[in-house]
């Protein structure tokens, strides 16, 4: 049997990887370990996989890795749904691997000055992956655990594949190098136009998709769309609705410090419902992303979706979606919706839509009016209707051939 390691941290990381997991545990001839990092635990507890973690590896690093990990954790965890014992685990098996490679001094200003950004365990995983006797490793595009697993499984001679989730605009700085993982399987093509600039090898590079995303054409959420269709009353061929995905704008950029502007999201909000109180055939869903605490106005034609509201059911009830740099637009253009992206926000360029293809992108939340117009001529004929997502197929093929 072929041993197979997956690593993933959590959210669309974990999300990603666990239909793949699933379909590959029907084949007999594979034996699977799970290494789930940080919040990826919970991931797969409620999708029941089984996994470990790096508190079941504790052997492999230096003894006092507890004492260590308590002292940078502090009394709790950040997290409440990372136990505290795998946070320290975490914590000083990682800061100890730091040590291990730079010594004392340089280990303690590394993190000093960069937190556990700066973890990097390659002495951790290579044992680890020499202990389990594995033939392939499957991880995502997330750095320190993820990339170090990669670096060791080249060392070591162990093929690998990783799965790219989105755009890799930062990642293709290294996942770019020559070496780093057997395979990539990647969103579209340009992202595989971006690696092969970037000095990779075409045939190195693979179009899948992204599996997480394969549940967006479910029969269920079909029929789930369709009924809320029905229940509000949007069958009617001269209606057409509007998803505006709202984000918060912060006023620097997290990564790059541009300068952002907070109210962005609430003044293309305001000009949505201006414009469909001015054009009566039309109707604005209007969503919240989960990080704001907004009180939604009622208001005519203007209908509000919570966050308990099935989200890919919604997309396919809807006819234009309405995006700064959600994921949500590029879910809506892989099912075949129009998408408007407003290109002035300070995360377009982590999400390029408009420059890929995605979406038909503005300059400024004013243009909204006249390119929901000449969007919607027509409307019917320019969608290119539902596609079937294969992607999870895809990797499984991808995985077989390594």
């Amino acid at each position: 049997m072929k041993h197979i390691l997956f690593v993933c941290y959590g959210g669309g990381h974990a999300a990603m990887l666990v239909p793949v997991l699933k379909e590959i545990q029907k084949k007999k001839n594979y034996q699977l370990s799970v290494l789930a990092l940080t919040t990826a635990c919970s991931v797969m507890e409620a999708e029941n996989i089984e996994y470990v973690t790096y508190k079941d590896f504790s052997r492999l690093a230096a003894p006092n890795f507890t004492d260590i990990g308590k002292s940078l954790v502090g009394s709790k965890s950040d997290s409440s749904i990372v136990p505290y014992d795998e946070s320290a685990a975490y914590y000083g098996i990682n800061y100890l691997d730091l040590v291990e490679q730079h010594g004392d001094e340089i280990a303690e200003q590394m993190y000093f000055n960069s937190g556990r950004q700066c973890f990097y365990p390659i002495n951790f995983v290579t044992r680890l992956l020499d202990e389990l006797n594995v033939d392939l490793l499957i991880a995502t595009n997330s750095p320190r655990t993820e990339r170090a697993a990669f670096d060791a499984a080249g060392e070591l001679g162990i093929k690998s594949l990783c799965l790219v989730d989105l755009f890799a605009l930062q990642e293709v700085k290294w996942i770019g190098v020559q070496g780093y993982a057997s395979k990539i399987c990647v969103l579209n093509q340009s992202v595989k136009d971006m690696f092969i600039n970037a000095g990779r090898q075409c045939d190195e590079i693979e179009v899948t998709g992204n599996p997480a995303f394969d549940s967006l054409v479910a029969p269920a959420v079909i029929i789930n769309g369709q009924m809320i269709k029905a229940e509000r009353g949007w069958v009617d061929d001269k209606i057409i609705t509007l998803l505006y995905a709202s984000q918060p704008e912060p006023e620097t950029h997290p990564f790059n410090g541009l300068p952002g502007d907070p109210m962005l999201p609430r003044n293309i909000e305001r000009l949505l419902r201006e414009f469909v109180k001015c054009h009566k055939n039309y109707r604005l869903v209007v969503r919240y992303h989960p990080s704001e605490n907004i009180e939604f106005q009622p208001q005519e034609n203007v209908f509000f979706s919570p966050r308990e509201e099935n989200l890919h059911g919604l997309l396919h009830a809807v006819d234009i979606v309405i995006v700064t740099a959600s994921t949500v637009g590029l879910e809506g253009h892989l099912i075949g919706k129009k998408i408007i992206s407003i290109d002035n926000s300070i995360f377009t360029d982590d999400a390029p839509y408009s420059k890929m293809g995605i979406s038909s992108g503005i300059s400024k939340p004013e243009m909204l009016t006249e390119k929901i117009i000449s969007i919607s001529y027509n409307l019917a004929v320019q969608c290119k209707g539902i596609e079937r997502l294969n992607a999870t197929s895809k990797v499984i093929s991808v995985i077989e051939q390594l």
